[in-house]
C-alpha cells in the first residue's frame, strides 16, 4: 500500500483528496458530487468524455487553468509542478513585474 495522503490512480469514482506538493488537490470523478472544499482549492473535475478540466475554487466560480481538458491526472501533475517550480525561483524576491509599470491591458 502507498501513501495514503497521495494520488491513488486505481480510485475511478467518488472524491479524491490527495496531498501533491505541498498543497492539497481533489479530484471529483464524472457523477460524483464536491460538498467539502475551500477556496482555492485545486481540482480536477472529470466530464463524461473521461477527461479532466483542472481549476481552482473561488468564491463565485470554478476558475479553470488549462484551456483543454487533460487526459488524466497525472497529465495535471507536469502543470503543478512547473508552477510550484516557479514560485520556488520567486519566493524570496519581489521583482516579479521587474518595474514593467503598467500591464498593455
Amino acid at each position: 500500500m502507498g501513501n495514503k495522503n497521495g494520488y491513488d490512480p486505481s480510485v475511478t469514482r467518488g472524491v479524491q483528496t490527495f496531498l501533491h506538493l505541498g498543497r492539497w488537490v481533489i479530484v471529483c470523478y464524472w457523477g460524483s458530487s464536491l460538498n467539502k472544499f475551500s477556496f482555492g482549492d485545486r481540482v480536477f473535475i472529470q466530464n463524461q468524455y473521461g477527461e479532466f478540466w483542472l481549476g481552482t475554487i473561488e468564491p463565485d466560480c470554478y476558475m479553470l487553468i488549462c484551456e483543454k481538458p487533460l487526459k488524466t491526472v497525472l497529465e495535471g501533475f507536469s502543470y503543478l509542478h512547473a508552477e510550484y517550480e516557479m514560485y520556488k525561483a520567486h519566493e524570496d524576491s519581489d521583482d516579479w513585474f521587474c518595474e514593467q509599470g503598467e500591464l498593455p491591458f
